[in-house]
């Protein structure tokens, strides 16, 4: 009877014991995903290299507040640091892996005018035309941000060089209303179709109009000019 008793009491007290060394396992395992995080964002390459060979997960990522789910890769595309990009993708970061809202590494790539890291990035698998909620895509982003060298390098690699968002809108037509002149150029040199309408029928040509920008405007005509001769 007493036999009994003390295996009835030893299963729950060594449940417990169980359960409290997984615990500690995983809260271990959590601070080493932060101490991931951290590192990428400091550049501290080594400090990245020694995590990673003691098998930290990759796909680490923050657990809330304003960056919740964005990863160590979409930290590193964000800063343009090569070198830990390419030491996270040799680790098996999921390049396409999303954030809560969507969003991929090679679009903090893109936003930021990361063009090395986008180049990596769109080599090791990532998709050039992935879109968000709105329609917007790594070429809309980087084109809203006058990224003239990342724009070029994405629809290089496979990336549209028209891609609408919810409201139709191109890059082309984005660039012609901030008058955006060089952007403009360099949509033109990749291809956009200037004759490409909107959700309710507006043109880059119409946009740029309604702007005022006679050096834009100027631009398309030529392009006009160009395509009908």
């Amino acid at each position: 009877m007493i036999t009994h008793r003390i295996f009835f009491l030893a299963v729950p007290l060594l449940a417990m014991a169980l359960s409290g060394l997984t615990l500690a396992h995983h809260d271990g395992d959590h601070a080493a995903e932060e101490e991931l995080v951290d590192a990428v964002r400091g550049g501290d390459r080594d400090r990245v290299a020694a995590l990673l060979d003691r098998d930290t997960d990759v796909e680490a990522a923050l657990s809330d507040g304003e960056y919740e789910g964005k990863t160590a890769l979409m930290w590193a595309a964000e800063a343009g640091d090569v070198a830990i990009l390419e030491k996270l993708i040799d680790a098996g970061a999921d390049v396409d892996a999303r954030n809560p809202k969507g969003g991929t590494a090679l679009m903090y790539a893109a936003v930021n005018g990361r063009e090395d890291a986008a180049r990596i990035l769109v080599d090791a698998g990532a998709d050039p035309n992935h879109s968000v909620r709105h329609g917007w895509t790594p070429v809309l982003l980087a084109a809203a941000k006058s990224h003239d060298d990342t724009v070029t390098a994405l629809v290089e690699l496979g990336a549209d060089h028209d891609p609408r968002d919810v409201y139709g809108w191109t890059p082309l037509m984005r660039a012609a209303e901030r008058g955006d002149r060089e952007m403009v150029r360099t949509l033109l040199e990749l291809g956009a179709d200037v004759d490409a309408e909107d959700n309710a029928g507006n043109t880059a040509r119409t946009i740029a109009r309604r702007t005022g920008n006679r050096d834009v405007l100027d631009l398309l005509r030529r392009a006009d000019d160009e395509s009908s001769s």
